[in-house]
């Protein structure tokens, strides 16, 4: 059974996510948007991290990147799409306010439908581009679904920024999250938790009868 720990970090409160498996003592990031003490109490308890999943490269959800990356000693995924955000750190106008660190190359490209494991549990690697080009969600089967900025409790991501793309966004939501059973949680890059029927119901972007 995985543990799930929402943390809200940074100027932005992008959701960071703990992944924990109690029993292999391992746990998995999603998104680092700043160091929480969290993570110094996971390993002195023993924890040790198997990897930093990025749900994509915009500024807020990678600004911790670096040193968070040094602290667990861990490879960090993400989808290669997305690899040209890394280099709109420096300078970026919001590095200051978000204490956002020049973040490092990703160890391993992250590919549509990939697997993960976190000891026996899978995390199925969704493709959802529309927000940005290399957009992801991580579904774990009985757990949930993380959707970045994706999609969110009765709304949808940004498309207004380099990259965006409306259609294609409605389109990877459709396809590729609502298509996952309606008791399916929704975890969120920003905001609380949904799940999939109720976005069905509620979401006035996506809304379907």
């Amino acid at each position: 059974m995985i543990e799930v720990k929402t943390i809200p970090l940074g100027a932005f409160q992008v959701n960071c996510f703990i992944l924990k498996d109690t029993e292999m003592m391992e746990f998995i990031v999603i998104d680092t948007p700043a160091i929480s003490p969290v993570f110094d109490k996971l390993l002195k308890s023993g924890f040790r991290a198997k990897a930093i999943l990025l749900t994509h490269g915009h500024i807020d959800h990678i600004a911790a990147l670096a040193p968070l990356k040094q602290k667990l000693n861990c490879p960090v995924r993400m989808h290669e799409k997305d690899r040209g955000f890394l280099n709109h750190v420096a300078g970026n106008p919001y590095q200051e306010i978000l204490h956002a660190h020049i973040p490092p190359e990703p160890d391993e490209w992250l590919a549509d439908r990939d697997t993960i494991k976190l000891n026996e549990t899978p995390i199925h690697i969704l493709h959802t581009p529309g927000h940005t080009p290399g957009s992801v969600s991580f579904h774990i089967p009985g757990t949930g679904v993380f959707t970045g900025d994706a999609l969110f409790r009765e709304s949808i991501g940004r498309t207004d920024l380099p990259g965006g793309d409306t259609g294609l966004l409605l389109s990877s939501i459709r396809e590729k999250l609502l298509s996952l059973p309606d008791d399916t949680r929704v975890f969120p890059g920003h905001g609380p938790e949904s799940t999939i029927g109720h976005e069905k119901k509620f979401n006035p972007f996506i809304q379907i009868s």
